[in-house]
């Protein structure tokens, strides 16, 4: 699905079937940045879809992906706490 371009429904069936996720299988979910910056529709899309695997991955434990994906939705004070949740002192430091 994801090599289609589907990620909506790959997104949907991580989330039904509870996925465990990794950072490789994550990013391919994202779809890739609109080559016109002026394309709200796809920007506002690949921001909802980063923000549903970030809780996604939150859920699951995996507060550093969490994080990485909050940053990629432009989210960096949620990319903060759910380092925080982490308990990683370097990635805490560098992020900051």
């Amino acid at each position: 699905m994801v090599q289609l371009g589907n990620f909506k429904d790959a997104l949907e069936m991580a989330e039904k079937h509870n996925f465990s996720l990794k950072e490789e299988f994550a990013m391919k979910l994202i779809p890739p940045m609109p080559a016109n910056a002026n394309d709200a529709f796809k920007t506002k899309e690949r921001k909802d879809i980063a923000l549903r695997l970030a809780k996604l991955s939150k859920k699951q434990g995996d507060f550093i992906l969490g994080a990485k994906l909050y940053t990629i939705a432009n989210e960096k004070i949620k990319g903060m706490k759910c380092l925080l949740k982490s308990a990683d002192v370097k990635q805490v430091i560098s992020f900051a």
